[in-house]
């Protein structure tokens, strides 16, 4: 997966009109697994047929939903409390979008989804938060590593004195 994101990735801009998109989508509990791989692939083929160019995309996984959803399909209400998520990054013109949205409101397997404007790169922190100073002090505190601290304080003292002009 991560071959294709990068191959994807360095596709030239199409048009100067054209636009980074992010096509978030949550696919209804009730499919088998294996007819997820085809659901995600029609949802790229309809991307692909509107002139869209893929950058990258993340397989979905099943989360639970905060709140249950309901997807009326065949004159029956179906509620779903859980979904399979996944998103793709695409560049295509504003124009194409109209057709994408009557496409992916009119399937039967996506139960929400939603489209952004983004930008080419990558903004993931690849799963670690960046911590703020304090919550550091405090996980060094609660490890144990008094020594750390201090040695930091130290080196911090000297690199201050290094810079005041006395």
């Amino acid at each position: 997966m991560e071959k294709e994101n990068k191959k994807l990735a360095k596709t030239a801009p199409k048009t100067d009109t054209s636009k980074i998109y992010e096509l978030g989508y949550i696919l209804v509990s009730s499919l088998p697994d294996e007819k997820i791989a085809s659901e995600v692939e029609s949802i790229k083929d309809l991307l692909s047929k509107n002139a869209a160019d893929l950058v990258s995309s993340e397989d979905p996984i099943l989360i639970d939903l905060a709140y249950p959803m309901v997807k009326v399909v065949s004159a029956q209400r179906q509620k779903y409390s859980r979904g399979y998520f996944g998103w793709v990054k695409f560049e295509g013109e504003p124009d194409a979008l109209a057709e994408i949205k009557k496409a992916l409101d009119l399937s039967t397997t996506v139960l929400r989804y939603m489209i952004v404007k983004t930008v080419r790169e990558n903004t993931l922190l690849n799963g670690k938060m960046v911590l703020r100073k304090e919550e550091r002090e405090e996980v060094a505190l609660e490890e144990g590593s008094d020594e750390v601290l201090s040695e930091s304080a130290e080196v911090l003292d000297k690199s201050i004195d290094d810079l005041v002009i006395a």
